[in-house]
């Protein structure tokens, strides 16, 4: 019998060309400890800045950064804009090079994460052209505009690159579009690669297949209370982590939170995604929230970490205990994170 079985083993070892088709999915992503990001989204500074910019990311034992040139869409309009001279210097060629440069002195890992901003402030995952034509014109320009940027990323030898950012109508409409868009990626981008859904439509992306990670902008409600305590928020967390877990094995990929975080503000876990200024200073909920997060994700196996939403350029004029943004930059939050990425 141990004969036997030996023979169908080898038999199975032999027939498999790829590792990933004969591994178990649990042995694949569960049994496995593998290396995480620790990271944050760098805000694009509108000036250039000097090396020490990153120094502060340093400092909280973050091990990788996402670097963001925006792409611009008019609000009537369908065509991607970027690099254009009016931008922030950060957001730019030049911007996104050196800023990669500086973080590569640094030992830091890079993420190129291009992003759409539709002037008026409406959200990109709703964005949904009107005609043919203009579906075509934003197919063109947005290719355009990550395979730019994906030539960039090889060329500064970046870690990962991020094909697209929240982009719901986008790839539901047109999925033939988006794997084509992948595979053109693959050939102009040595590195890994992702995409970040958000968290409402995350699993409705159908190519995961193609890529290195399910890329997820975590800002799933976690808590309505004012001040919520950790163990609040790990309950609230209870439902789309099995989710997320469940997604995880079943596609046998990988997960990263290519954006998570909370604002320093009343009921932050309720709508993490809100940019709202309503409540009050509130840096204890912000903290807990980040540490319940921290505490229902960190260890899975299957989870590769992510990237904090978001790190200011300039340290000492950033956050600070009277600030109710997203940054948790001289805020109490602030040891959580380096402790947690220590």
């Amino acid at each position: 019998m141990v004969r036997y079985l030996s023979i169908i083993s080898l038999f199975l070892l032999i027939s498999c060309s790829k590792k990933e088709l004969c591994t178990p999915i649990q042995e694949n992503l569960e049994t496995k400890h593998k290396p995480i990001f620790k990271g944050v989204n760098y805000e694009s500074p509108s000036n250039v800045v000097g090396a020490e910019t990153f120094h502060s990311i340093v400092n909280i034992n973050a091990n990788s950064v996402s670097i963001i040139p925006f792409g611009f869409i008019s609000n009537t309009g369908s065509t991607v804009s970027f690099n254009t001279t009016n931008q922030w210097w950060g957001e730019k060629d030049e911007g996104v090079i050196t800023l990669t440069q500086y973080a590569k002195s640094q030992n830091l890992k890079v993420m190129v994460k291009p992003q759409i901003w539709i002037w008026g402030g409406s959200y990109t995952g709703d964005y949904e052209p009107t005609s043919e034509i203009e579906w075509k014109n934003l197919e063109n320009s947005y290719y355009d505009y990550i395979i730019h940027y994906a030539d960039i990323a090889d060329s500064i030898n970046c870690e990962l690159f991020c094909i697209g950012t929240e982009w719901k109508k986008f790839h539901q409409m047109r999925p033939t579009f988006w794997s084509n868009l992948i595979d053109s990626a693959r050939t102009h981008f040595k590195g890994e690669l992702t995409y970040a859904g958000n968290w409402d439509s995350y699993n409705t992306f159908t190519h995961w297949n193609k890529l290195d990670y399910i890329g997820i902008d975590a800002y799933f409600p976690v808590s309505n209370s004012i001040t919520p305590t950790v163990e609040e928020c790990k309950t609230g967390w209870q439902v789309n982590f099995e989710s997320i877990k469940n997604y995880s094995l079943q596609l046998n990929k990988p997960v990263i939170f290519t954006e998570y975080g909370y604002r320093s503000i009343d009921k932050c876990g309720e709508q993490p995604w809100s940019t709202s200024n309503t409540g009050n200073v509130n840096l204890t909920a912000q903290n807990n929230a980040y540490q319940a997060l921290f505490d229902t994700f960190w260890n899975q196996s299957w989870f590769e970490g992510g990237f904090l939403w978001k790190w200011k350029a300039v340290h000492s004029n950033s956050g600070g205990s009277s600030n109710k943004e997203f940054t948790p930059q001289n805020k109490p939050v602030e040891q959580t994170i380096k402790n947690t990425y220590q």
